[in-house]
């Protein structure tokens, strides 16, 4: 995320926090001061100054940090980072307003899930925003999220700064998520469209293979079996458009990881255009792992080179139906066996 991106933003989300004060400060005699008023008071004019946001939950801790005007996941070997969900999260915690204060007692905390961050079994998240050379620009302590409480869908959440006994509800919405959930998800777009054959092989050697002639034609299955048809017409386009829209849900070196000797699957996609995309699976505690690799011919050259700049240093976990794509096996395409008929009684 570019600095500008913010900065552009800045004047929208100044102009909410007005709106909340104003709207929030018109209580009676008793109400609070701090009723209205932002939870994070100088956040909203440092946003273009943000160079690293820290949410602590429990044991874990995720550090986002921009590098050279790019946002990326400190505890994923800096891969990069989901720019948007961090930019509506930098929002949320700019926009945040209080809405009237709660308990002052450390053993009701948990209640509200505003105890310190850090132990074991807390279920609070400290957010901790920072410039780039290390300045604090906000920090608080976020707690349950409360969908809608406030009528004419504002979210609540409730809150406390560290060091202070008070907690608040307060106005806002905070989407958080442990370090995998930061991770830029998009892996590929590679549309069904441009297929021109797919070739799975199993960790048996038993391979399938996916193939039409010319873009538009119907798929058909090299290895059927005589005198079988497929369970469904458009059983082979699932499998020809896995790599459309794929999305990770975690990642890790390549270098650190350590494929099995055995068990592994391969699928080989081969697209009109030149370009062939091969995948490599491995399943390790019950996770999909799975490297790319790309090549082109001609035209195809530049994309393959563009597919390895971001494959190269990574073995990524697929979502589970998507690795399961990969994986088809035989008996996955052709309808299930009748059952046995029942033998009637004597």
């Amino acid at each position: 995320m570019q600095r500008n991106s913010l900065i552009v933003l800045l004047a929208v989300t100044l102009l909410a926090v007005i709106v909340a004060v104003v709207s929030g400060s018109s209580g009676g005699p008793n109400s609070n001061p701090l009723t209205g008023r932002p939870v994070l008071a100088d956040l909203a004019s440092q946003l273009g100054e943000v160079g690293q946001v820290t949410l602590v939950h429990g044991a874990d801790k995720t550090t986002l940090i921009r590098r050279d005007g790019k946002w990326v996941v400190s505890e994923r070997n800096n891969y990069p980072a989901d720019a948007e969900k961090l930019r509506q999260l930098l929002l949320g915690l700019a926009g945040l307003t209080y809405v009237e204060p709660k308990t002052k007692e450390a053993q009701n905390y948990p209640r509200l899930q505003v105890e310190d961050a850090g132990a074991p079994n807390s279920q609070s998240t400290l957010i901790t925003v920072s410039g780039e050379q290390g300045t604090l620009l906000g920090e608080v302590i976020a707690g349950k999220r409360l969908v809608d409480a406030l009528g004419g869908g504002d979210d609540g959440v409730y809150v406390r700064k560290p060091g202070d006994a008070q907690s608040w509800l307060a106005r806002g919405t905070l989407d958080l998520s442990d370090a995998s959930g930061w991770l830029d998800p998009a892996l590929t777009d590679l549309p069904a469209d441009g297929v021109k054959e797919v070739l799975l092989t199993s960790p048996d050697n038993s391979r399938l293979t996916i193939s039409r002639v010319q873009p538009g034609d119907k798929f058909t299955l090299a290895e059927l079996p005589k005198n079988r048809k497929l369970r469904s017409d458009d059983a082979l386009d699932g499998v020809a458009g896995a790599l459309g829209g794929l999305q990770l849900t975690d990642v890790a070196p390549a270098s650190g990881f350590v494929w099995p000797k055995s068990g592994t699957s391969h699928a080989r996609f081969t697209f009109f255009n030149g370009l062939v995309v091969t995948v490599d699976l491995a399943d390790q505690d019950k996770t999909s792992w799975a490297h790319f690799t790309a090549t082109g011919a001609g035209d195809s050259s530049a994309q393959a080179q563009q597919l390895n700049d971001g494959f190269a240093n990574w073995v990524y976990v697929l979502p589970a139906f998507k690795a399961g794509l990969l994986k088809t096996r035989m008996a996955d395409l052709l309808p299930a066996p009748a059952p046995p008929p029942k033998l009637s009684s004597p």
